[in-house]
């Protein structure tokens, strides 16, 4: 019999430790520089006390006798509701990211929760080349915005089949610089291409109009610009040759 319930058991076991495995993962929360956040338990509990650590350092600390006590770490910068065990992180910095976790008594298993604080994100760089009939577009995000690059995604949107092509029937993809469409002199030039980028805290986009990567020639009117001067001297010649004829045919009069 003992034999006969060991696969069973070992099944349970197994369930046991996976999902204990499970309660340990944290949540991946994403912020951005400068704004706050607030890390929540979701609990119903009563506490009676709470502790909130980043990393293996205390941020703060509360409990029904003592009351708040703030640690060095996030001291100005935090705050704790003891009824929810909400904690607020005010003014975030890239130097916030880290696993966070409230410890209490009150609860069976605290959450943890893993920060990512993101860098403002920078609108993309779009350029164009003309290469005989060929129209490169380029999209890019500036390297200026060097941190957590991994989680951008990107999309084109433009009036072309390619933009739909391209960025997979208008789904965000991963981002692998550089970006590039392709276009002709043949196709709808007055289209405007649009180059979208998000991050999971905010999203930019740029545009430009295809036209303005085909310069017209402008030859006709630089020569009509260079003729103009002349003109204007041969028409002042002109008139003081003029007025000076009526001056001597005026003279013997005198």
């Amino acid at each position: 019999m003992t034999a006969g319930r060991a696969p069973g058991a070992l099944r349970l076991s197994s369930l046991v430790l996976l999902l204990g495995f499970i309660s340990c993962q944290s949540v991946p929360r994403f912020g951005r520089v400068g704004e706050n956040i607030t890390l929540s338990p979701s609990s119903t509990v009563n506490f009676t006390e709470i502790i909130w650590k980043k990393g293996r350092n205390k941020v703060i600390e509360w409990n029904v006798n003592m009351g708040v006590k703030h640690y060095p770490l996030l001291k100005d910068r935090v705050r704790l509701d003891n009824k929810s065990g909400d904690l607020v992180i005010f003014n975030l910095t890239s130097s916030d990211e880290d696993e966070y976790e409230i410890e209490s008594v009150d609860l069976t298993n605290g959450p943890k929760f893993n920060l990512t604080v993101l860098d403002p994100l920078p609108s993309p760089t779009l350029s164009c080349t003309l290469t005989n009939e060929s129209i490169s577009v380029r999209c890019e995000m500036p390297q200026s915005y060097s941190r957590h690059r991994e989680l951008l995604r990107y999309a084109w949107h433009c009036s072309s089949q390619q933009c739909e092509r391209s960025s997979q029937l208008g789904a965000l993809v991963p981002y692998t610089p550089p970006r590039t469409l392709h276009f002709t002199k043949d196709d709808d030039l007055s289209q405007e291409v649009h180059c979208f980028f998000e991050n999971p805290v905010s999203n930019r986009t740029s545009s430009m109009v295809l036209s303005n990567c085909v310069p017209g020639d402008n030859s006709r009117n630089r020569y009509t610009l260079i003729a103009v001067p002349f003109v204007g001297i041969f028409f002042v010649i002109g008139f003081l040759n003029y007025a000076r004829r009526t001056e001597r045919t005026r003279s013997p009069e005198d």
